[in-house]
C-alpha cells in the first residue's frame, strides 16, 4: 500500500511538533550540544574543538587547535592563536594591549603612571623594531645591522648603532660606553670611566664603588669593590690556576677555579667549600643565615630565613617551603610526573595543586577553614608547571585529550559548577539551586530549585516531571528540550 501525500503531510506534522523549541538545551554530542543555567551557558560542536562558554558577563570562543577568545568580566580580553604562537592581551585599567606572533613580531603598548602612552614593537626576530611614547622622550627605529636606536632595551636605557657590529653606543642612567667593532674596542664615560681592548687589557671605574681591570681576559682579573665601606672588597684570579677574595675578616680561595673552592668569616660563622659543581657546604652569614649542602645528584639543601628546599636525585624529587610573611607555600615534586603545592595567601584563602602528568590534574581554592570556593580537576592535563598551563592547555587542545572535567568557579558569588566528559558524552551543570544533567541518545535530568525534577529519555522523545502537577511533557526532539536558564 503507498504511502499517500496525506500520511507525508501528517508524519511531517507530528514530527514538527515533537521537535525541541529554538534556544532549548540540546545534547546530539559530539556533533553538537548546547547547556543553559542562571548566569552560565555552554555551546559546543565536533567533539568540542568548536565551542563558545559565559559565565556572568566573562565569554570564550574557541575552534581548537587554531584560536581562542576569552573576554574577562573585568573588561580584560586574551586571546590565542595556534597553541601560543600567536597571542593577544588586553587590560583596561591601564589601556595595556600586549601581542605576538612568534618569530614574526612583538607589540605592547600601555598608559604608563605618569599618563604617558607607552608603545614598542619588533618584527622578524627583532631585525626591525621601534618605539614611540606621546611625550616623544621614547621615540626609536632600528633595522638590524644596518641602523638603530633602542629605548629600555635588556638591561639599557638606550642604544644605538651603525652597522653592527662596527659601532655601538649604550647608556645606563649616567654611563655612555661607546663600542668600536663590538667586542673588541670601547671606553666609557659618565659616572663610570674606563676602555678596552678586549682581550688583552681593560679598566673600568667608578668613584666611591669600584675599580677593576683584567689583562690577557680571562687568564688574569682584578677588581676592588665596595670602595664606600671601611673594608672595601678586594679580589683577583690567575685563570686557571688561582684565586682570592677577601673582604675584613673573610677569605675566599679558589684552585683551578670554579672546581676546587672555600671560604670563612669567622666573625659570622661562616663557612664553605666546594668542589664543583659536584659538592659544595656552607653555613653561617652576617645578613641572613644560610645553609647548603650539595652531594649532586644526589642530594641537595638549602635554608635561609624565606626559603628551605631539598633535592634528591637532581633534578627529580623536590620538597619545598616558602615564608613571605603574608604569602606562605609548600610544594613536593617528581619532576615532571607529580607536583603537590599548597599556597596560603594574603587575603587568607588556600590554593591547593595537585598534577599527576599527564594523567590527572586538579586546583582548589578555599577558605582558611577548608570550604570549597573554586575548583577544577582534569584526567588528562598535558599542563606542566613552569612550561606549559594548564588551562592554556586545556582551552587550546582540550577537545582532543581531556577525558574529564569537573570545575567549581564564583560568578557574583554564587557558584557554578561543571562537568564534562570527553566529546561532551556527559554533561552537567549546576547553579542557583538548578541542577541539569545529559547523555546524548539516552537524556537526562533537570532539578529546579523548589526540588522538581524533569526528566527527558530517547531522544528527548520521552519526557515526564515530578510533583502535585507532575505527568508526561511534550517530547522535544533531538532533546533533552529544556527551556533556556542563561538569560
Amino acid at each position: 500500500m503507498g504511502f499517500s501525500l496525506r500520511n507525508l503531510y501528517i508524519t511531517l506534522l507530528l514530527g514538527c511538533a515533537s521537535c525541541a523549541s529554538p534556544g532549548a538545551e540540546l545534547n546530539v554530542a559530539p556533533l553538537f550540544a548546547r547547556h543553559t543555567a542562571p548566569n552560565y551557558q555552554h555551546a559546543e560542536a565536533l567533539g568540542g574543538i568548536m565551542q563558545y562558554h559565559r559565565e556572568g558577563d566573562a565569554e570564550r570562543w574557541s575552534l581548537q587547535p587554531a584560536f581562542y577568545k576569552q573576554n574577562h568580566d573585568n573588561g580584560a580580553v586574551e586571546a590565542v592563536v595556534a597553541g601560543g604562537l600567536g597571542y593577544y592581551d588586553y587590560e583596561p585599567k591601564t589601556e595595556h594591549t600586549y601581542s605576538h606572533f612568534l618569530p614574526l613580531y612583538s607589540y605592547n603598548s600601555e598608559i604608563r603612571p605618569d599618563g604617558v602612552r607607552d608603545t614598542d614593537w619588533s618584527a622578524l626576530m627583532w631585525l626591525l623594531g621601534g618605539g614611540s611614547s606621546s611625550d616623544d622622550e621614547e621615540n626609536y627605529f632600528w633595522v638590524f645591522p644596518f641602523y638603530g636606536t633602542g629605548k629600555d632595551f635588556l638591561t639599557y636605557d638606550e642604544f644605538k648603532f651603525i652597522l653592527f657590529p662596527f659601532y655601538l653606543e649604550s647608556k645606563q642612567k649616567d654611563r655612555r660606553a661607546y663600542h668600536y667593532l663590538w667586542p673588541f674596542f670601547g671606553y666609557t664615560e659618565g659616572s663610570e670611566t674606563g676602555w678596552h681592548a678586549w682581550p688583552f687589557y681593560g679598566e673600568a671605574n667608578v668613584k666611591d664603588r669600584y675599580s677593576r681591570f683584567y689583562a690577557m681576559w680571562p687568564f688574569y682579573t682584578q677588581s676592588t669593590d665596595d670602595l664606600d665601606k671601611k673594608y672595601p672588597r678586594k679580589a683577583w684570579m690567575f685563570f686557571p690556576l688561582f684565586g682570592h677574595t677577601q673582604q675584613d675578616d673573610y677569605n675566599a680561595y679558589t684552585i683551578v677555579p670554579p672546581i676546587f673552592g672555600w671560604a670563612n668569616r669567622p666573625t659570622t660563622g661562616y663557612s664553605s667549600w666546594q668542589l664543583w659543581p659536584l659538592l659544595k657546604f656552607e653555613n653561617g652569614g652576617k645578613r641572613e643565615e644560610r645553609e647548603l649542602q650539595r652531594i649532586l645528584p644526589f642530594w641537595t639543601h638549602f635554608k635561609n630565613e624565606q626559603t628551605e628546599y631539598s633535592v634528591f636525585m637532581w633534578p627529580f624529587f623536590w620538597s619545598r617551603k616558602d615564608d613571605y610573611g603574608r604569602t606562605k607555600r609548600e610544594s613536593k615534586q617528581l619532576v615532571p610526573l607529580f607536583l603537590w603545592a599548597n599556597t596560603e595567601h594574603p587575603d587568607g584563602t588556600v590554593t591547593t595543586d595537585v598534577r599527576i602528568w599527564p594523567f590527572a590534574g586538579y586546583t582548589k581554592r578555599s577558605t582558611p577553614e577548608g570550604g570549597d570556593l573554586e575548583h577544577k580537576a582534569r584526567i588528562l592535563d598535558l599542563g606542566m608547571p613552569g612550561l606549559f598551563d594548564s588551562e592554556t592547555m586545556s582551552k587550546s587542545f582540550g577537545a582532543f585529550y581531556q577525558l574529564w572535567l569537573d570545575r567549581k568557579a564564583l560568578v557574583d558569588d554564587e557558584p557554578i559548577h561543571e562537568k564534562r566528559a570527553f566529546l561532551n558524552l556527559y554533561h552537567s551543570v549546576e547553579s542557583a539551586g538548578h541542577s541539569r544533567w545529559s547523555i546524548p541518545v539516552l537524556g537526562g535530568q533537570w532539578t529546579e530549585p523548589s526540588g522538581i525534577t524533569h526528566s527527558s529519555w530517547l531522544f528527548g522523545l520521552i519526557r515526564w516531571r515530578s510533583g502535585d502537577d507532575g505527568g508526561f511533557e511534550a517530547p522535544a526532539f533531538p532533546g533533552p528540550g529544556w527551556p533556556d536558564l542563561s538569560q
